[in-house]
Formats: C-alpha cells, sequence, structure tokens
C-alpha cells in the first residue's frame, strides 16, 4: 500500500496484539516504525520479529520505552522521541488494558488502572505529540473497541475507558482537522490477543455468551482492516461484518434491539450456568 511508504508511524502498545500486528503489516508496506511501551525485553524482541517483515533494509523499526499513562514521563519523553526519530506521519494509540468482572466485584483501584491507560493514554500522547504535528498534518489512531459503541455484561470497567476513548477521538475529529490531522477511531470485537486471556480469569459467563456474538477476529485482519481505514482516511472503523452489522442494528433502532437481545443472551446464559451448577452438585 503505497500510502505508508517511507512513512514515519508511531504505535504505543507496539510490542503485542493489534499494534504488533499492525507494525509488522505496515514495515512491508515500506513505513518506518517506532513502537513504544513498557517492558524493554518485549519492545526489543518486537522490535527484532518486526525488522523481518521490512520492504527493504534501510526501513527504521526501533523501540522506546514509556508509560503512556504517567502524563508527567510522556511530557519528559515525546520531545526526545521527535528530535532523535522525527514527527510522526501516523500516530497509532493502541496501548490498553483489558478487565471483565461483575461490577460489584470490580474495586476502586482495578478500575482507576483501566481509565488511566485506556484513556489518559491517548490523551497524555495525543497532547504531548501534537505541537509536533500540527504544523504538517497526518493521521492519529485512537484504538477503542465495540465495548465503546454497545454497553455489554461485565464491561462496566474496560467499557467505560472505550466509550470515553471514542469520546475524545469524536471531539479530536473535529478540533485537529485545521492542523490537516486525520482522526480515525478502531472498534473491534474479539480479538485474539493477550488481553483475552487476562480477562477471561474473571469474566462472567452472562458477559461471555454477550461476546461471542460480534465474533473472534485475528489481530493481522484487524490490522489490514486499520491500514485500509486510515489510508482512506475514514473515521469510524468497524473489523469484522458481524460487528459492523450489529452497531448498524443498534444505531438504527436507538439501542432497543441490541439490548433486547443482550438481555435474552444474558438470561439464557444464567440459566444454563445454573443448571450446570446444579448437574455438578
Amino acid at each position: 500500500m503505497n500510502f505508508y511508504r517511507d512513512k514515519l508511524v508511531y504505535i504505543t502498545g507496539g510490542s503485542s496484539g493489534i499494534g504488533l500486528s499492525t507494525a509488522r503489516l505496515l514495515a512491508s508496506y515500506g513505513a518506518n516504525l517506532i513502537i513504544i511501551a513498557r517492558d524493554e525485553k518485549k519492545l526489543s524482541d518486537a522490535r527484532d520479529d518486526i525488522s523481518g517483515f521490512r520492504k527493504s533494509s534501510v526501513q527504521t523499526v526501533e523501540f522506546f520505552s514509556m508509560d503512556v499513562a504517567n502524563n508527567a514521563e510522556v511530557e519528559a519523553k515525546v520531545p526526545e522521541l521527535v528530535q532523535k526519530y522525527g514527527v510522526p506521519d501516523v500516530l497509532m494509540l493502541s496501548a490498553g488494558v483489558g478487565t471483565a468482572d461483575y461490577f460489584e466485584n470490580i474495586r476502586f483501584d482495578a478500575f482507576d488502572r483501566v481509565m488511566k491507560i485506556n484513556v489518559y493514554g491517548p490523551r497524555n500522547c495525543a497532547q504531548a505529540f501534537l505541537p509536533f504535528m500540527k504544523d504538517r498534518g497526518g493521521s492519529l489512531v485512537i484504538l477503542s473497541s465495540m465495548a465503546g459503541l454497545i454497553g455489554m455484561f461485565g464491561y462496566s470497567a474496560y467499557g467505560t475507558s472505550k466509550y470515553a476513548a471514542v469520546g475524545l477521538a469524536e471531539c479530536l475529529r473535529s478540533e485537529l482537522k485545521r492542523f490537516r490531522i486525520a482522526v480515525s477511531v478502531v472498534c473491534p470485537p474479539e480479538v485474539d490477543t493477550p488481553i483475552i486471556v487476562e480477562e477471561a480469569k474473571s469474566l462472567p459467563v452472562e458477559g461471555r455468551a454477550v461476546k461471542s456474538m460480534a465474533g473472534f477476529l485475528t489481530p493481522d485482519y484487524v490490522a489490514r482492516v486499520i491500514a485500509r481505514g486510515v489510508a482512506r482516511k475514514k473515521f469510524l472503523i468497524i473489523p469484522g461484518f458481524v460487528a459492523r452489522a450489529m452497531y448498524f442494528l443498534h444505531r438504527v433502532s436507538n439501542g432497543t434491539i441490541s439490548r433486547t437481545i443482550s438481555d435474552m443472551v444474558v438470561k439464557r446464559a444464567r440459566k444454563k450456568s445454573a443448571k450446570s451448577r446444579v448437574a455438578g452438585k
């Protein structure tokens, strides 16, 4: 895809999941990559991995350790990053954390952690990079979720953070036009990433049943959809036909259809779970 040839792309959360898959793909398109995360070992391994997908040996693939949730650290390190590698043509903010449980089980510290990473993370990075990007334009990509478009059982913390991410993107879409910065927000359904392994430990059975309705995607597929959408300057990017159909029904019915179906699925899952517990006694 010529859009990415020789472009400089920064990706937070680039050492795993959707961020890593997108970095690999864009490297194959000829882009230069700077991946950002906290764990230097994972970043180093990811850098070596991504380098193998380069179209040319002269392409840059580097990593930088930074905690996006720490605003002071972001404000201090971003100027250093830009001075060393340059101003991003594409800034993809995909660092995130997942959690799932019944609301009554989610303590304040757990809720706060999700908000700091999933909401303040993209906010911190967008604001720190903006002074450098606004003179030349570019693309800003915020990774949200279907849980940021349709409320889901068991996702009171994660869903809240992803709704906020969509709201941030909506506001920035309008504001940043004057700087020729195109904003995209990505809202995939369930994707095979390390996040789902962690959240599965506490995901309620009702939440599992509801989540399965939107389908299950690979990070590589999502990366391809993101790459096409960003190149076309598309604002709302929803990977997966089923997910797009669900969101369409949610919008045209003002949420009535999706909520009705969700309530039915939750009720059925709860009954099935109760029967299993009785049978197991």
